[in-house]
Formats: C-alpha cells, structure tokens, sequence
C-alpha cells in the first residue's frame, strides 16, 4: 500500500513538474514574441523615419535646384536683355535701383542676394557700383526670417564690404564714416576700419565726434549719445574728448549727482590724471548733500600718492550718514583678496576692492601699493586717536598691509587672531543695525 502511495505521489510530482515547464516553456514563447514584435515595430519605426527623413532631404535638395535654377535663368534673363556680361557690376546696380519695399519680398529677397553675390564674385571690380548705391541712399528692406532678423540693403552692403578686408573696400567704408545712420552702423564701420589699418582711426574719430556733437545738439535719445561716448572713448582711445566732457561739466547732473558711467570710462584712458576732476565732482555731490560715488574713493585709493587722493578720501570718510562707511572706506585699503573672511567679516559684504593677490604672494608692484598705503594710514590715523573702534579697525587693516608688503617669503598667510575676529563681528551687527535704522527713519525700507 504505501509502495502504491508512492508512486501516486511520484506521478503528481511529476505532473507538477510538467505543468510547470509547460507554463515557462509558454511564457519564454510569448515573451519571445513579444520581443519580436517590439523589434519589428522598433524596425518599421526605423524605416518610416529614415523615409521621412529621405523625403525632407529630397524637398531640400529641390528647393536647392529651384534656388539655383532661379540663378540660371536671371543670368540668361540678362544675357538676353543686355549685351553686357550677367555679373557686370553696373548692371547689378541697375537691379537693384528698380527693387524697393513695394516688390514682392520673395523676389526682392533673391535678386538681391544674387547682386550682393555678383558684387563680392567681382571684388574691387564692383566698387564704383557699390558706391553710388551707398551715395543715392538706395535702400530698402530685407526679411530673412530663417536666417537673421530684418535688415536692410545697406546694412548687406556694409557687411560685403567688411568681408572683403581690402584696402580699396576700406577706403570705401571710410567714406560712409560722416553719413553713419547712427551709433551701431558707426561702431561697426569703426571696428571694420581699424581692423584693416590703424591709421583710419583719425577718421574714425573726426566723424564720430562730428555725430555726437550733432545728436547733443538735437538734444537726442541718451542712449545714442553714450553710445556715442563709449565708441569715442572707449574704443577709439580718445583721450582730448574725454577730457573736453570733464572739462565742460557734462557730468553734472541739476539735481546734485554725477554722470557716473562718464566717470568710469574715461578713468580707463586718462588714468591719475582723472582724479582732479574726481575731486571736483565730489566737491559737487558734497555742495549738494549726496552720498559721494563709490568709483571716486575707488580711482583714490588706486592713486593714494596724488596730492588729491587724500582729499577725496578726507570727504568720503566725513560726508556719509552711514555709519559703517568710515569703517568701509579704510577697509578698502587692503590689498588682500581673502581679507573679508579672514578679518572676521564673514556674514558682511564690506565694499572692498580686493585685489587678486594672495597674502602670501610677493610681488614688487603691490608691496609698492602697499607701503603707499601704510604711509596713507600713519597721516589719517591720528585724527581718530579717541575712537576705539576706528582705532581698531585702522590697525587691523595696518596690520594686513604691513603683511602684503613684508618680501619675507616665508611670510604665509595673513590672518588675525580669534579676540580680534569678534571684535569685528561684534562692530559688524552694531552697525548693521544702525543702517537698517537711518533706513527706516527716512523712509527707504
């Protein structure tokens, strides 16, 4: 009986058995044709995208045709209505005359850009056409949506002349100088210029000057005129009319305050010789009740030798009604880029120049700023001989500079020592809690 049971046992373990390879053997078939299927699917996807793309290649490769087709027979179109040749120069000018913003934009689109082709394939040849294209003022507007914002014919022209990078297409660019539509078309045909010869730069800076006298006298848009201002002194490097707009107060603003951008680049060419028209701006914001323009302390720091340095200097720790701006302007003393958060100053952004030395770098221009500086320390110090705090931070700084300046070169890093960091952090929240005050009292939160 129990031999019986076990086989009976034995064939339900074998039917189990069965069962369950039948069921993987099902599952492996389905997923493999589940797998199959996805690949087919994932192929027929393939080639109906390869066939997408084959037909957009085919439309490109037409519209290529039709391009050039066009090309061919505008060429012959010429041939047959004139003797000359289908590239002359003078008869792509004539082209040109009839089109305007009334022809069909797709045709006046083609045609121009198959003259301004011919005129570069001549070269020089096309000059004396080009030219008096540019003298009619022939002009007219072009919209080539997929490849740029709108232009115009001149602007297309100028460009052509600019890719010659020839002399003679630059004598021509030079003779557009005092016609310039406006400050972005001189700029460009600055750059054009003094990128083929410098000696244009003469000319370029007569015409821009000549443009903005003409737009202060009209009174023009203020975005012109430092447009203006920023092609003539920043690019053209002239310093003559840098020092005539200083000279002439055009930095005086009617309510007290100062044409600050003026300031600031002409500071790039004129250098120390700035600072005395610094000073007498400052004396104007001063006269005025206003706060003193931080690019003035700055130019004075960079110069503390010159006489007038310390006069703007003077004013600037004196003038303020904020507290922390004393403090501020002997801070920015330090020559060290990692002062702030090595003095403590970890949660305050001080206005501080920092420099791009590292208080372990030796370097005989910057210890020369420095010893410049200590000497600038030792004259203001005594004056604040009763106030602890600007005592304190007057040494701290001191303490800095004497570092930068020392050629020891196993000097490392520069860092104070901890009572001296809270100190400064202690100093730091007072003051910051007597600007947010001043703030509230007068209205500016």
């Amino acid at each position: 009986m129990d031999e019986q049971n076990n086989q009976g046992n034995s064939k339900l373990e074998n039917k189990i058995v069965l069962t369950g390879v039948i069921i993987l053997v099902a599952s492996l078939c389905a997923a493999g044709g589940w797998i199959k299927q996805t690949q087919n699917q994932i192929r027929a996807n393939s080639e109906q995208q390869a066939q997408l793309y084959q037909k957009e290649l085919e439309q490109l490769h037409n519209q290529i045709n039709e391009v050039n087709s066009y090309y061919l027979a505008e060429a012959n179109r010429i041939n047959a209505e004139e003797s000359r040749e289908p590239l002359d120069p003078d008869y792509l000018a004539d082209q040109l005359y009839r089109l305007d913003n009334s022809t069909d934009e797709y045709k006046r689109n083609k045609l121009t850009f198959y003259c301004l082709q011919g005129f570069l394939i001549n070269g020089t040849n096309a000059l004396p056409a080009v030219k008096n294209l540019l003298i009619d003022g022939h002009n007219f507007d072009l919209d080539i949506k997929r490849i740029y914002s709108s232009r115009t014919l001149r602007q297309e022209i100028i460009a052509l002349l600019v890719s010659m990078k020839n002399r003679a297409a630059a004598d021509l660019l030079s003779q557009l100088l005092p016609v310039a539509q406006d400050a972005a078309e001189m700029r460009r045909l600055c750059e054009a210029l003094l990128s083929i010869s410098d000696g244009y730069r003469s000319y370029c800076i007569k015409a821009a000057r000549e443009m903005y006298n003409q737009l202060a006298s009209e009174k023009a848009k203020d975005s012109e005129i430092k447009s203006l201002r920023s092609i003539l002194i920043e690019f053209l490097q002239d310093k003559e009319f840098a020092t005539d707009l200083l000279e002439q107060k055009v930095w005086c603003k009617d309510n007290g305050d100062v044409d600050d951008n003026l300031f600031i680049i002409s500071y790039k060419i004129l250098k120390d010789s700035i600072i005395p028209y610094c000073c007498e701006g400052v004396h104007y914001q001063q006269e005025h009740h206003k706060e003193i323009e931080p690019n003035f302390l700055y130019i004075a720091r960079n110069h503390i030798t010159h006489p007038q340095s310390a006069e703007i200097i003077q004013i600037c720790l004196t003038n303020s009604i904020y507290p922390s701006y004393p403090y501020e302007c002997i801070i920015g003393l330090t020559l060290d880029k990692s002062f702030r958060s090595n003095a403590g100053f970890y949660d305050y952004e001080v206005s501080i120049e920092r420099g791009d030395i590292e208080s372990d770098a030796i370097d005989p221009e910057v210890i020369q700023k420095a010893n410049d500086r200590l000497l600038f320390l030792d004259t203001i110090a005594p004056q604040y001989a009763n106030d602890e705090q600007m005592t304190r931070v007057i040494e701290l700084v001191r303490s800095n500079l004497r570092h930068t300046a020392s050629t020891d070169p196993n000097k490392g890093v520069w860092k104070t020592d901890e009572s001296t960091q809270q100190a400064m952090r202690d100093l730091i929240m007072k003051l910051s809690q007597q600007y947010i005050e001043i703030r509230k009292s007068k209205n500016l939160e």
